[in-house]
């Protein structure tokens, strides 16, 4: 077995666990219903800010504390649109035909 195709099937493997483990830990935050405000239970609803009532409270109030910097926040946030940018092109790029 050549050291190209090693490296090709342990990326695989590799792969796969980590689709395995994220997928329990969907599982194990969904079964237990973690990052929920249990008295706005709206379903699916409750990520539409419009339909929760007095929503301005949830997020201009102290309750949200962080060891980190504000500015940290901004920055993950922007990181990661930009890979979500970059891995969307790339993905039009990659599937779109030339016909196109």
């Amino acid at each position: 077995m050549s050291y190209k195709s090693t490296l090709k099937r342990l990326g695989k493997i590799l792969g796969i666990v980590f689709i395995l483990i994220i997928l329990i830990l969907v599982i194990y935050i969904m079964a237990n219903g973690l990052g929920l405000i249990k008295e706005l239970d709206f379903g699916a609803g409750a990520y539409y800010y419009a339909d929760i009532p007095e929503f301005a409270k949830y997020v201009n109030a102290n309750h949200f504390t962080s060891g980190f910097p504000m500015w940290i926040h901004i920055m993950l946030f922007l990181i990661w649109g930009a890979i979500m940018y970059r891995l969307w092109t790339w993905l039009d790029k990659k599937f779109t035909t030339k016909g196109d």
